[in-house]
């Protein structure tokens, strides 16, 4: 309790205005670069580590973890409102989202993606503060066994994804994992599925195939079939609707910050696992009265945002208490938190206790602030819909080719973004989901290099190994489970009567 006292009395060092201005500017520059196809939180954060040399570390912070945040929830306003995800962690609240805001419901999911995106972030740094030292020594016990068990219980959802057909989503899911093997193998070195061709030894990046996949093979599609979003309302009464979800959806909230945060202490699984995973536990607790899942129904994008909104808390507990980044954008925060002398790990809470608590109330400040300034940008962001249909998806295309190619600088990233706009249009034309594709892709190599791991070090004798350990077996439980209910769900589909 008294670290818990502690923690919160840091609010008096990171409310100052130098440190509410950099947090502001921080989350606003986020969420446009959120919103942007292909540049991502990781981009932005990048490019503000020059502009922190001067600051002291809590405004310096205060900048870097405003991006991560304000970055984290913007992709879903592209995705809601033109279906497609600014990140890859918008690619669940698409799933949803954009039905909504094609049913004139834009402002109704735009808000519950902004609701989701602060609460979950509010719970997040609550729990940061709370049980900091206790998860990140959980988290020291994770080895390669438990991240491999929990990367095949995000595959499980690959099914779930589909919207219609099952067999269509594990169909997806496989070529996701197919994808996923092009490059150099993790642990031999040898080419896989390269043709000989050294310029994919490096393998097939996530950014060009999920802007590909969801933004150019869009654009493809308006232009074949213009569809836009049809009697969209920005008024106070569908906005008071998503702020009743809190008290009529709450578990849903609660159950997706939780989620998100636990996911985030895994080294290596992010926002991608922790927002379809989230998104599956919504589909398992719905109800029979509730719509269906894929075709508009709030608690999808409520699960999908506030669980990766929430991974951003999770995922600084084992960078700040054990100086092990969880991804990237993390790595790079620990960068900018070294840059000022202060050295992530134990004795930072010993030697800098003031950045801890700095960080604590920046986080959860700017939790707090993200809703205002996210309702704010939702007029704009809606606004996009009056515009004319080619307007908009000429600026798409540049933006999504630029963020591309800026993120590499590799002319090579730019050929497999209109490859795999090629590839997302024919598959949509054939009605097959995205979704699992972008699950299989993800969690496929964090899956086959920590089994490979396990097996080296359990030299070949897995079931006695995963007898030693105990959380491995908790999650192959809860898998054996999902696919059990996923056989029970297609046994119970109504069948088609024949003639």
């Amino acid at each position: 309790m008294e670290f818990l006292w502690d923690a919160f009395a840091g609010f008096a060092s990171a409310t100052g205005y130098q440190q509410i201005l950099a947090l502001v500017i921080g989350l606003s520059v986020g969420i446009v670069v959120g919103a942007l196809p292909g540049v991502g939180p990781l981009l932005g954060v990048v490019m503000a580590i020059p502009f922190t040399f001067y600051m002291d570390p809590i405004t310096a912070m205060a900048l870097l973890i405003g991006i991560y945040q304000g970055a984290s929830y913007g992709g879903a306003l592209s995705a809601t409102v033109i279906g497609i995800p600014g990140t890859p962690m918008a690619a669940a609240t698409m799933l949803d989202g954009y039905p909504m805001a094609l049913a004139g419901r834009a402002s109704e999911a735009v808000t519950l993606s902004t609701i989701g995106s602060a609460f979950g972030g509010v719970v997040s740094g609550i729990l940061l503060i709370l049980i900091a030292p206790e998860l990140a020594a959980i988290a020291l016990r994770f080895g390669p066994a438990e991240t491999a068990c929990f990367a095949l219980l995000g595959l499980t959802t690959m099914g779930a994804l589909s919207g219609g057909s099952p067999f269509k989503g594990w169909l997806m899911g496989f070529l996701g994992l197919f994808i996923a093997t092009i490059g150099l193998d993790p642990v031999t070195g040898v080419q896989r599925f390269t043709f000989g061709s050294v310029y994919l030894d490096g393998g097939v990046t996530l950014i060009p195939l999920l802007v590909g996949l969801f933004s150019i093979s869009e654009v493809m599609r308006q232009i074949e079939n213009p569809v836009r979003a049809s009697n969209v309302s920005m008024g106070l009464g569908a906005s008071a609707r998503a702020f009743g979800t809190v008290l009529t959806r709450g578990i849903n909230y609660i159950r997706s910050s939780v989620t998100g945060v636990m996911v985030g202490v895994l080294p290596g699984v992010g926002g991608v696992t922790a927002s379809f995973l989230s998104y599956r536990l919504a589909l398992l607790f719905k109800k029979d009265s509730d719509p269906e899942f894929g075709k508009g129904n709030p608690d999808g994008v409520i699960a999908a945002e506030t669980a990766n909104s929430a991974v951003t808390g999770g995922a600084l507990i084992p960078m700040l208490a054990l100086s092990i980044p969880g991804d990237p954008i993390v790595a790079v925060l620990m960068g900018g938190l070294v840059l000022q002398g202060v050295q992530p790990g134990p004795q930072m809470f010993l030697e800098n206790l003031h950045v801890v608590q700095g960080i604590f109330a920046v986080f959860i400040l700017g939790a707090v602030l993200l809703l205002p300034l996210g309702l704010v940008f939702m007029r704009g962001i809606i606004g996009m819909l009056r515009l004319p249909l080619w307007g908009v998806m000429a600026g798409v295309l540049m933006v999504s080719i630029v963020g591309t190619y800026t993120v590499s600088r590799e002319i090579l990233d730019i050929y497999m973004l209109l490859f795999f706009g090629l590839v997302g249009y024919v598959l949509r034309k054939g009605d097959y989901p995205l979704a699992p594709l972008v699950v299989g892709f993800v969690l496929g190599p964090i899956f086959e290099s920590n089994f490979r791991r396990t097996v080296l070090v359990s030299q070949g004798n897995l079931i006695d190994y995963l007898g030693t350990r105990p959380i491995a077996l908790s999650v192959l439980a809860l898998v054996a489970l999902g696919i059990l209910f996923a056989f029970y769900q297609l046994r119970s589909r109504p069948q088609p009567s024949r003639a």
